[in-house]
C-alpha cells in the first residue's frame, strides 16, 4: 500500500508536519535512504522559513529523486521544482533564477532592466547636479568674502 501513496509532505509555517499518515508511510518506504532525504526536507524547512510560506506541499517521489542525485546542498531551483503548490508559494519565494520565466518573461525582464537603466541615469544626472551645487557654492562664497574685504 505504502508504494501507491502519492506521499505528498506539508509544511505549515516552514515546519514539515511529520506525523501524518502520508509521511510515516513516506518514511517507511525510504528509510533505507533517510540521510540523503533528511538533508533535503531541512533544506525544505529553511528555504519555507526564511520566505515565511504558511502553507507548501512537497512531492515525495521528486524529493527522493532530487535526494538520489547529488549529496551538496541543491539549489532553491531544483528545490522549487519538487514543490507541488508551485502558483502559490512561488508568489512568496523569489528565486533570481524563476523571476523571468513564462510567458511573460521576457516583458517583465524589459521592464526591470529600462527602471534599473532609468535609475542609473537618474543617480549620475543627480551627482552632476551635486557637483555643479557645490562649486556654485564655492564661487559664492569667494564673491561674498571680495565683498567683505572691500
Amino acid at each position: 500500500m505504502d508504494e501507491y501513496s502519492l506521499h505528498q509532505l506539508m509544511f505549515r509555517k516552514g515546519k514539515l508536519i511529520d506525523q501524518t499518515p502520508e509521511f510515516v508511510s513516506f518514511r517507511r518506504t525510504h528509510i533505507d535512504k533517510w540521510g540523503p532525504v533528511s538533508f533535503i526536507l531541512m533544506n525544505f524547512e529553511k528555504l519555507f522559513t526564511d520566505h515565511n510560506v504558511q502553507l507548501a506541499y512537497v512531492d515525495g517521489r521528486q524529493l527522493v529523486e532530487l535526494a538520489h542525485e547529488k549529496l551538496e546542498r541543491p539549489k532553491p531551483e531544483e528545490l522549487f521544482d519538487c514543490i507541488t503548490n508551485k502558483d502559490e508559494v512561488g508568489k512568496l519565494v523569489k528565486i533570481p533564477a524563476l523571476r523571468f520565466k513564462g510567458p511573460d518573461g521576457p516583458i517583465d525582464a524589459a521592464i526591470v532592466l529600462q527602471s534599473y537603466f532609468r535609475m542609473y541615469k537618474a543617480r549620475e544626472a543627480y551627482k552632476h547636479l551635486r557637483f555643479l551645487m557645490k562649486k556654485a557654492t564655492t564661487i559664492q562664497r569667494r564673491f561674498r568674502l571680495y565683498l567683505f574685504q572691500k
